[in-house]
Order: C-alpha cells, then sequence, then structure tokens
C-alpha cells in the first residue's frame, strides 16, 4: 500500500479518507432492479484502488454515491451503509473530488486560473489561500501556463490535467476518478495517469479509479477490486476482462496454455501481480 505521513497530509491540508460499505445498494429511479446490491467494501485512508467490472456493473453509480452527488428522487432507495470517514457521503461533500471521463465537460470557466479556483472558492476558501493553491496544483499535474491561458486552447489531456488540478485545489481526501482516459489518445492518457500518480505521492489522498485500460492502472494500484452483478454471465465477463488485460485471476486456469510450458508465471499472469498477491475480490 502507498505510504502516507500525517504530517505530510497536513503540510498540504488533505486527510486521507476511509471508505466503508456495509449490505449497501441503490436502485435509481423508476428501475426495477438496484444498480448495486448488497456491497461489502473497506478501503484504508491512502489505499489506491481500481474498481472493475462490466457495463452495468455500478461502477458509477457507486463513485457518485461516494461523491455525495446520487440524485434524491423520491422513487430512488438507498439500503444498508454507506461512509466516508464513517458519515454518510452527502455530509462529507467537498471530501471528495469526482473526475469523469470527457474533459470537455469538467470545463467550466475560460481560464485557467479561474477553472482551477473554481472549486474552492465553493468551498468558501479564503481568497488568498485559493491563489496559493492554484499554483501548487497546476504545478502538481505539470501544466506550465499563465494563469489567464484560454482553457479552449488545451488538448483533452490538458483539459483532463485541469480538471485534476481543479480537485487537487479542494483538497480531497478521496479522489474518484471514473474512466479519466476513456476519451484520450495514448499520449494523453499516460499524461493524465502520470498527473495523477503526482497528486497522489503529494497528498497522500485515497483514490478510487475506475477504468477498462487495467495495464495502465495495474502497477500503480494496492488492489483491483471487481464489482459485477450476481449472474454467472457478468462474472464470466468480469473475469475475462482481467485475463485478457494479463491480470491472473485465482482459481481460473485459461483453456489454453502457452507452448512453452513452464516459465512459472501463472497463465495469463502479469508481473504487476504476483501470483498469491491481492488482485480484489468479486463482490
Amino acid at each position: 500500500m502507498a505510504s502516507y505521513d500525517d504530517d505530510d497530509g497536513a503540510r498540504h491540508g488533505v486527510r486521507a479518507a476511509a471508505v466503508s460499505a456495509k449490505g449497501w445498494g441503490w436502485r435509481h429511479s423508476g428501475r426495477a432492479a438496484q444498480a448495486v446490491h448488497d456491497l461489502e467494501l473497506e478501503i484504508a485512508p491512502g489505499e489506491r484502488v481500481l474498481l472493475l467490472g462490466p457495463s452495468g456493473a455500478g461502477k458509477s453509480t457507486l463513485l457518485h454515491a461516494l461523491a455525495g452527488v446520487l440524485g434524491a428522487d423520491q422513487d430512488a432507495a438507498e439500503s444498508g451503509l454507506l461512509t466516508v470517514d464513517g458519515e454518510h457521503p452527502a455530509a462529507r461533500r467537498g471530501h471528495a473530488g469526482l473526475m469523469q471521463q470527457d474533459p470537455e465537460a469538467q470545463v467550466v470557466l475560460s481560464r485557467i486560473g479561474d477553472d482551477v479556483a473554481f472549486g474552492a472558492e465553493n468551498l468558501a476558501v479564503d481568497r488568498d489561500e485559493i491563489w496559493r493553491r492554484v499554483g501548487g496544483a497546476l504545478d502538481a499535474v505539470g501544466l506550465d501556463f499563465p494563469l489567464d491561458h484560454p482553457t479552449s486552447a488545451l488538448s483533452g489531456g490538458q483539459k483532463q490535467r485541469l480538471g485534476l488540478a481543479g480537485i487537487l485545489a479542494m483538497q480531497p481526501g478521496l479522489l474518484l476518478l471514473d474512466e479519466p482516459t476513456a476519451n484520450l489518445d495514448p499520449a494523453g492518457v499516460l499524461e493524465v495517469r502520470d498527473a495523477v500518480i503526482r497528486m497522489l505521492d503529494r497528498t497522500g489522498a485515497t483514490m478510487v479509479v475506475v477504468e477498462h485500460r487495467v495495464a495502465v492502472w495495474v502497477d500503480v494500484v494496492d488492489r483491483i477490486v471487481v464489482l459485477a452483478p450476481g449472474d454467472r454471465g457478468h462474472g464470466a465477463q468480469a473475469r475475462r476482462m482481467l485475463t485478457e488485460a494479463g491480470v491472473w485471476v485465482p482459481g481460473y486456469l485459461p483453456a489454453t496454455r502457452p507452448r512453452d510450458g513452464g516459465s512459472g508465471t501463472p497463465p495469463g499472469g502479469s508481473p504487476g501481480i504476483p501470483p498469491g498477491g491481492d488482485v480484489g475480490g468479486s463482490i
């Protein structure tokens, strides 16, 4: 697990968050079935988790719940218990920063300095402190532009890093990434991944990332958790997603084996996930 030093976190104003789900479920308004059902999950402060699962498994629902931004429609129904630092996520809103997959959707203002300051302003941070944070956040994500540089002139990867800087300026203890590289070219993917790592190294924040590009993240997370509906078909889809990405799934032997035989690496193995290592569990 990534180390987290309390004194270092205090210098950056960040306290890594703990996440707990006990039998938690959510049914969206107008839907008969639950998007997430009976979830059991514990994430320690400072832990970095890659959340996988097929479409419809409820990954985005869980991230939005942790950010405290799930709709409060009358027909929606929540069950069980989901907490961030022991409180309902809605009570900790602002303590979690959520990044989504569309770079364009995350740009709200025309100049990069104003855009990065936006979230901290909404948290009523002192003005002088806001601009100190803005400079530090832009430096942390590697965006070396004047504060009045137009956001419209940024590439997709730069816009995602801009969004990450805005989250960093809010100093969240929980970073939630919902397919942050889905719409980026290969260079942009690495830009964003590396900026996230720098942010986590700087703050010690807890991270949960949803991403289908498993190979991009597998070497920088502490654990992989698979979120899957209970039916057999979706479970097989989640297992296939892992094995095709080169992640060894305990108890599963692929139908084909390498012709040269015993290299000592489990079938579908990955140097980032050693045999017997923790690759999370099916939830």
